[in-house]
């Protein structure tokens, strides 16, 4: 499976036999960051706000996930956890739904805009992580602090930030630096490269993160983004 990072919270999921896989993908308009010209057999929604819900930017065919349950679209299967965007049960900014599903052997959680550390049974459900985009920027969602919390409860080999402030980005959020500071972390890289059998990454100074050294440590990866650090995030 290759992972791109699209920026904020927009993923390019690519498994193996050719699936594409797209995540949280954006409004340009609302957040700052342009994205390039896509074709995806599944996009996923987390939550419909701008900075997450633009289906068409997954082109005519894809098919559209949105919402809690469960799911079957192109043979594979997807769960869709009920969560909030904010600490107050949705009062605030409305619900969240984490994505949850397999690629290659791997199993991929999507927090969306979680706005609160999870509950025993959230935590029950979703299972398993192999990959966990987190979002650590506060003010809308959980902060560098609750997503340490998070981590902790969900336990990923590895965890890719997400939803934290760039040069690109429209609003305000806060740097990815406090969610880092004391982690070890490898990056920016350019994309992420995995297989379940080995969960083996390969980052831009060519170092191997493997399944072996990873195993249990929550190993945190910085995905560079084209559009991130341009203001106006244009591509060129």
């Amino acid at each position: 499976m290759i992972v791109t990072w699209l920026g904020h919270s927009c993923f390019l999921l690519k498994s193996k036999d050719g699936l594409t896989v797209l995540i949280d993908p954006f409004q340009e308009s609302e957040v700052g960051y342009a994205l390039p010209h896509l074709e995806a057999d599944i996009v996923i929604i987390s939550h419909d706000h701008d900075d997450h819900n633009n289906v068409e930017a997954a082109g005519e065919k894809a098919d559209v996930i949105f919402g809690p349950g469960e799911y079957i679209s192109m043979e594979r299967e997807l769960l869709g956890v009920k969560s909030y965007h904010d600490n107050k049960r949705g009062r605030l900014r409305g619900p969240n739904t984490i994505f949850c599903f397999e690629l290659d052997g791997i199993r991929v959680c999507h927090l969306g805009d979680l706005g609160h550390a999870l509950s025993k049974k959230q935590i029950e459900v979703i299972g398993r992580v192999d990959l966990l985009f987190i979002p650590v920027g506060g003010i809308y969602t959980i902060d560098a602090a609750t997503a340490g919390k998070v981590m902790e409860q969900l336990h990923p080999t590895i965890a890719v930030p997400m939803h934290y402030q760039t040069a690109a980005l429209s609003f305000l959020l806060e740097p990815v630096d406090d969610f880092l500071r004391g982690r070890e972390h490898s990056g920016p890289q350019e994309s992420l490269n995995l297989t379940g059998e080995d969960l083996t990454g390969e980052d831009l100074t060519g170092e191997d993160l493997t399944g072996k050294d990873l195993s249990g440590q929550g190993k945190v990866v910085v995905l560079s983004c084209p559009t991130a650090e341009k203001p106006g995030g244009s591509i060129d």
